[in-house]
């Protein structure tokens, strides 16, 4: 990771500016990264999602870091995408400030980016992680021997997210390994924006006769998917590029690790998803979200069945009302 000037000079909206780091005759991509207040992430997540498909969040519990409070917002986009991003970020801010939300200082970045940086870094940070009370999630880059008796998840994260080691992803795991341990079959598994492939893997790990559906908007998070479920030989997961709109079946386990105010915009299709024994696992939800989200799904005909809190992040299990 190459180091930033020391005293970035800052426009008169307190934001400050860093320039672009290096150059190469070969980059593909635009990486602009928002450090704001973490109160106000969600509004530039909210901002830049339709613009990129998806972001990173660095905050004081992911692998990639932020300060206490603080939330890195990390968007990569095509060069001629850039601007957009930057206005939409101002304009989601400025509302912010309007509204009295802890927004300032606010630290953009960016510079251009070539693909394989992205794995050069996980190289550099991720390593061999236990993950629940079953799963040890392993790098192609970091392979020793392991304790008899894990069940190993080989994964190589690519340009998609999903390593297991933020807490919105392990409070999936966890859910999902209680419910095994009191449901051994299932029939239809759904990981609605798998990512990486991480929940899809563990899911095939806890019903191994069970076939399921990886599903994301991003077609180079389907592709990381495909490659890891192909590392780690399950073949019971069919992996595809689309929405919930998309998917007409219903399944006895749905996971959705996906950012709160998505959650919400999904929770009147998830009921026709669920078979009649099913359950929804959601996470990617802060702590001050959930009763919000909570409420929007017991609108939605969903009730309570379990919860799970690590760190500023909850995760909620749901079942059809009775």
């Amino acid at each position: 990771m190459k180091s930033r000037p020391a005293l970035p000079a800052a426009d008169h909206r307190g934001r400050v500016w860093e320039p672009s780091q290096g150059s190469h005759l070969n980059w593909h991509w635009l990486e602009i990264q928002f450090e704001t207040h973490s109160d106000a992430a969600d509004l530039v997540t909210a901002a830049l999602a339709p613009l990129t498909g998806g972001v990173e969040l660095r905050d004081a519990g992911t692998l990639l870091s932020a300060a206490p409070e603080r939330t890195c917002v990390v968007a990569l986009c095509r060069p001629d995408q850039g601007q957009a991003l930057l206005d939409a970020v101002d304009a989601a801010l400025t509302t912010a400030r309007a509204a009295g939300v802890v927004v300032d200082p606010v630290i953009v970045r960016r510079r251009e980016a070539h693909e394989d940086e992205w794995r050069d870094v996980w190289k550099q940070f991720f390593r061999t992680t236990r993950v629940g009370r079953r799963f040890t999630v392993q790098p192609s880059w970091d392979a020793h021997e392991l304790p008899e008796g894990e069940l190993i998840i080989h994964l190589d994260p690519g340009l998609a997210f999903g390593t297991g080691a933020h807490p919105s992803t392990r409070l999936v795991i966890g859910l999902a390994e209680e419910m095994r341990d009191a449901r051994a079959d299932m029939d239809r598994l759904l990981d609605l924006g798998c990512g990486s492939g991480i929940l899809s893997i563990v899911a095939a790990r806890l019903w191994p006769r069970a076939s399921g559906l990886a599903l994301d908007i991003d077609p180079q998070a389907v592709i990381c998917a495909q490659e890891n479920l192909e590392r780690n030989q399950v073949t019971s997961f069919e992996v595809r590029t689309g929405t919930l709109a998309d998917v007409a079946e219903r399944f006895d386990l749905v996971m959705a690790n996906i950012q709160a105010d998505v959650l919400g915009e999904l929770a009147p299709r998830f009921p026709a998803r669920l078979a009649d024994n099913g359950r929804l696992i959601l996470s990617g939800i802060l702590l001050e979200q959930v009763e919000s989200v909570l409420e929007t799904y017991r609108h939605a005909g969903l009730i309570l069945d379990g919860r799970s809190e690590e760190g500023e992040w909850g995760a909620l299990r749901l079942r059809l009302g009775t």
